[in-house]
């Protein structure tokens, strides 16, 4: 049983990562005032490919994610995990 627990738990932290992530990608468009058409067109994706990302249906290849940055001056990092406030 506390082998499930602590599956359930890896997998929370997983998808509690990836919704911050997909939560920042929102913020940076708002921040741009772009539409998804034209963050899509910018980055040359169609723009169901934005809306795809945003609404979490499928997960994000990281070249994807970084195709769609590049143009507006961003990319992906790596940064550590504080785990004692659970600020993921």
């Amino acid at each position: 049983m506390k082998e499930i627990m602590n599956m359930y738990e890896e997998e929370k932290d997983v998808v509690e990562l990836e919704y911050n992530l997909i939560c920042d990608f929102i913020k940076l468009r708002n921040k741009l005032g772009l539409t998804q058409k034209q963050m899509a067109d910018e980055a040359h994706v169609v723009r169901e490919m934005i809306a795809v990302i945003e609404n979490r249906k499928k997960h994000p290849q990281i070249n994807t994610l970084i195709k769609i940055l590049k143009p507006f001056g961003y990319t992906l990092s790596i940064t550590k995990i504080n785990k004692e406030s659970k600020n993921i």
